[in-house]
């Protein structure tokens, strides 16, 4: 589906049945609604998954204007809205996961259980996000490449089918789309809103997760409540394909808490 929101085309994949109970997957930065692919394909049965393109990725159009974490959970807003659903489970991993906080947090009621992934509570390196973007835009995405590819996956995984299709992802994502990403991530802080995120929470990382360590999911734990941290054992940022299984079941036994 496609709606226009703020000046700009946004996109979203939709799956199974909208009668369904509704799930919201919202993606990382450099990838798009696609890396969802092994949780669509498990999910789908029980619930109607809506997987949008976060701006400047995927299929929505790139930012004619400064983006934020704040602003991309706005344009998710627009398109749960434009599909009538009024209330959700809503899952996101990395940025997704920031976006996802900010996003709860101004409507916790709509929002029935809440799984962060790889993610945290507020910027973990200001100043290396604002050098990434500028690399970026002075050298192209390709520039930095082989550096967050390594953060994503195992090395062992990178020659399988799947790991070659998240290089292929982040190869299709546009320079300025992943610059922006990289801005808002400079200024990602969630924690004004963190109180309001009353709903069943979960959260997990990859075992061999460098891009987000530990100690950030931990503090993130802390500050909603406690949360256990739960590990995805021989994965790194990016578990989705390369612990598909795991996800799956840990995904699962999340939205059976709301």
């Amino acid at each position: 589906m496609f709606i226009e929101f703020d000046g700009h085309v946004l996109h979203a994949e939709t799956h199974g049945d909208q009668a369904k109970p509704a799930l919201v997957l919202l993606h990382s930065l450099g990838t798009s609604a696609s890396v969802w692919a092994r949780q669509v394909e498990a999910l789908r049965r029980d619930f109607y998954i809506v997987c949008p393109d976060l701006r400047g990725h995927g299929l929505s159009e790139v930012s004619k204007t400064a983006v934020s974490i704040q602003s991309l959970a706005d344009d998710v807003d627009a398109l749960v809205t434009s599909l009538g659903l009024e209330s959700y489970h809503l899952c996101g991993i990395s940025i997704g996961g920031l976006v996802a906080q900010a996003f709860a947090g101004k409507q916790p009621a709509r929002v029935k259980t809440l799984t962060l992934l790889d993610s945290n509570l507020a910027s973990l390196n200001p100043p290396m996000w604002r050098d990434r973007a500028k690399k970026c835009r002075a050298d192209g995405l390709a520039s930095i490449a082989e550096g967050v590819l390594s953060r994503w996956m195992t090395p062992g995984y990178r020659k399988t089918v799947e790991g070659r299709a998240l290089a292929t992802m982040l190869s299709r994502t546009p320079d300025e789309g992943y610059a922006a990403g990289c801005d808002a991530l400079a200024d990602a802080d969630c924690r004004a809103t963190a109180s309001r995120l009353g709903m069943p929470v979960t959260i997990a990382l990859g075992e061999f997760d460098e891009a987000t360590p530990r100690a950030a999911s931990e503090a993130l734990a802390a500050v909603l409540g406690g949360v256990e941290v739960k590990t995805i054992k021989g994965a790194a940022h990016i578990p989705l394909f390369e612990a598909a299984p795991q996800v799956n079941d840990l995904l699962a036994a999340a939205l059976a808490n709301g």
